[in-house]
């Protein structure tokens, strides 16, 4: 039993295997389940039209025109699958923080127990919740990755007589490396010489502030070459995306910069230190009513206990000057972590706190292990009884794991979304003639947006000949869009993003609503669709002209099954989709078809507005009992239809409908105009 216990509780050498299920229950329970989101879409488009030469081309424009030497060799492994990506970022992340635990283990090797604490923290850390967006960051951890991978070589490289310039001309690369390749983290370089300063914590300050600067020196040099070198872009490439402009700001009026970036400093503390621990204990949380909720806490609540009990327990606790010591040391290193990690979004002009809230986590990426060890080396200093920081810290670590678990889970619901959308596209318009734009009058694409639904659109149909112009692109709410009366057929339209262009025109434009959560299939707007009440203005607008023309019945391709899986099972809005479809192009006897194949099925649609092309089918077959009577239920279902429905029969040939059929609509729909012949 004593055994068991031991092998139970905290030991050096199964750690790894505990950090790996931390990892595990935190980030990859839900992988099979996640898809691509936000720029994971901009990567993916330009590798699929342009190969290397896309990659070059989107990634010269971003400002990181050496990164596709990582995610050209990536995307060559990983494909173009989600399930790959995810796999990759999920490892990565392990072994990031698993080099980050051996750091810490060379600095403080005897307080190896609390440097794993530090490193669970680091892991789930829940400032940062956008795991999921794995093309998007694949480079920024990958080279989160090579940064640790430097710094852990260069602290072995002072423990090594034989190899030490060896491991230190390999740590020198992999910075020059990883600098050139992006720039999230410039500033945690900054943290070197510290770090060399406390190894050499036991020899005397002048030996030691010696060793510090002839160490460092290479390191802090190569630094500033690329300072140099990164803030010239503008001048050498002629574009840059990030122009550190609060740094060229710092040398012009250095007072009242350095007051704003010490007001920056304390609103992005406050969002890291505060914030990000708040979000994990919401009230609203605390409602047990779904099941994923409740499994959640419950999984928290029995994480909480085990590591209770693996690491509060131990033969022999250490002095209490001891871990003071280690606790002041860990605390003033993670400071700085904190402060140099944020500093590169600080020189561009943007912060954690004041970005968009979609996207601002990315700021924090390089503080993260500085904001882990800042805060366990504040408990530990702060916390008298032995076990208690354990304690309180396993209750932070769980709850940092239940909010990573709740945003997988919504990203999970996210790419459920997209790819519902995806393919009732796609039903609906199997092929659709170049140079379209699609409108709506809101974003409906959760942790999307207009920008990469457009990539991804376009990566539907894939059937671009180069990545230099979009044959589709998505305008939403309006923006970049003609107002009022200037939004007319004829007016020309165009977007350039990153290395790409579209060209349209307002008579080319397909209207879409598509709000699954009401119970509604994606919709594409004809212009007789004004008189649905149930539009917004805008959406009225776009459907008075939109051309559905543009959208051809057969296509010879499907879409890349890679990306968005196999073809799903035809539901209801399949049938709806496809009879819309058929409808278009007047092939009545094919809508009636999709009509009983969905009645055996019991698969009839949900929403008035999708009976529509059944009704006309059925009356332009004369069966005008059917059309009556799908009309009477389109109705009923939903509010407000019965101007929409007037106007529908209105267009139908309604004189030849019997008299009955006629009396019956007009009483119930107020359309008495069907009473005249």
């Amino acid at each position: 039993m004593q055994r068991i216990k031991s092998f139970l509780q905290f030991q050096e050498k199964h750690y790894p295997w505990v950090l790996m299920g931390i990892n595990i229950f935190a980030f990859g329970i839900l992988i099979p389940w996640l898809g691509f989101y936000q720029d994971d879409w901009h990567h993916v488009f330009y590798y699929l039209q342009g190969g290397t030469e896309g990659l070059k081309n989107f990634l010269f424009t971003d400002s990181r025109p050496l990164s596709y030497l990582v995610y050209m060799p990536l995307f060559k492994l990983l494909g173009v699958n989600p399930l790959g990506w995810q796999l990759y970022t999920f490892t990565i992340r392990f072994l990031i923080t698993l080099t980050f635990w051996h750091i810490t283990n060379i600095l403080w090797p005897n307080s190896k127990k609390r440097n794993a604490i530090i490193t669970a923290l680091f892991l789930v850390y829940p400032v940062f919740l956008l795991h999921s967006m794995s093309v998007m960051f694949a480079l920024h951890w990958t080279m989160y990755f090579v940064y640790m991978l430097s710094v852990y070589l260069m602290l072995k490289a002072l423990q090594s007589t034989k190899y030490r310039v060896a491991l230190l001309v390999l740590s020198l690369l992999l910075e020059i490396f990883h600098l050139l390749m992006m720039e999230y983290f410039v500033g945690v370089e900054l943290l070197r010489p510290f770090l060399i300063f406390v190894f050499f914590r036991e020899i005397n300050f002048k030996e030691r502030l010696k060793k510090t600067l002839k160490v460092s020196a290479p390191f802090i040099i190569a630094l500033f070459i690329y300072i140099a070198f990164r803030s010239s872009y503008n001048t050498l490439l002629g574009y840059d995306r990030n122009t550190p402009v609060v740094l060229f700001q710092l040398f012009k009026q250095p007072i009242s910069t350095s007051f704003y970036l010490l007001q920056v400093l304390f609103q992005d503390f406050a969002e890291i230190f505060v914030t990000a621990w708040y979000d994990t204990l919401q009230p609203s949380l605390f409602s047990w009513g779904k099941r994923t909720d409740l499994a959640i806490w419950l999984g928290v609540v029995t994480f909480t206990l085990g590591w209770a009990f693996y690491f509060s327990g131990t033969k022999k606790m250490p002095p209490e000057d001891s871990i003071k010591r280690w606790a002041k040391e860990v605390i003033f290193i993670g400071f700085l972590a904190t402060v140099f990690g944020v500093a590169p979004g600080w020189a561009v002009g943007k912060t954690v706190h004041g970005s968009n809230p979609l996207w601002n986590d990315r700021f924090a990426m390089a503080s993260i292990f500085g904001a882990a060890m800042l805060v366990v080396g504040l408990v530990f200093l702060l916390f008298k009884n032995n076990r208690s920081p354990y304690i309180f810290l396993g209750i932070l670590v769980s709850v940092a794991i239940g909010a990573q678990l709740r945003s997988a889970i919504s990203y999970k619901a996210s790419w459920e979304k997209q790819q519902k959308f995806y393919w009732q596209l796609y039903w609906r318009a199997p092929q659709i003639e170049e140079n379209t734009a699609f409108v709506s009058d809101q974003e409906f694409l959760f942790s999307m947006g207009a920008y990469p639904t457009s990539f991804a659109i376009n990566t539907l149909y894939n059937n671009a000949d180069n990545f230099d112009e979009t044959k589709y692109w998505l305008y939403v709410g309006g923006e970049h869009l003609p107002h009022g009366d200037y939004y007319q057929v004829g007016v020309p339209i165009s977007f350039e993003k990153y290395a790409t262009t579209f060209d349209g025109n307002i008579d080319r434009t397909l209207p879409i609503i598509f709000e699954p959560e009401s119970g509604q299939c994606l919709r594409i707007l004809r212009p007789q669709d004004r008189n649905n009440r149930n539009l917004s203005s805008l959406s009225e607008q776009y459907a008075g002209l939109a051309n559905i023309d543009t959208i051809q019945r057969y296509s010879d391709q499907l879409p890349i099954e890679d990306v968005f899986g196999p073809e799903p099972k035809h539901d209801r809005c399949y049938y709806y989709e496809k009879a819309a479809l058929a409808n278009q192009y007047e092939d009545w006897d094919e809508v009636i078809r999709l009509w009983q194949e969905a009645e055996q099925a019991d698969l009839l649609p949900y929403d008035g507005v999708e009976y529509v092309p059944f009704i006309q089918a059925f009356a332009h077959t004369g069966d005008w009992s059917q059309a009556e009577k799908l009309t009477v239920k389109a109705n009923k279902i939903t509010d407000r239809m019965s101007p929409f429905l007037c106007s529908t029969w209105r267009r139908l040939d309604y004189t030849n409908a019997p008299m009955d059929v006629r009396e019956n609509l007009s009483k119930r729909l107020s359309c008495e105009v069907l009473l005249n012949d």
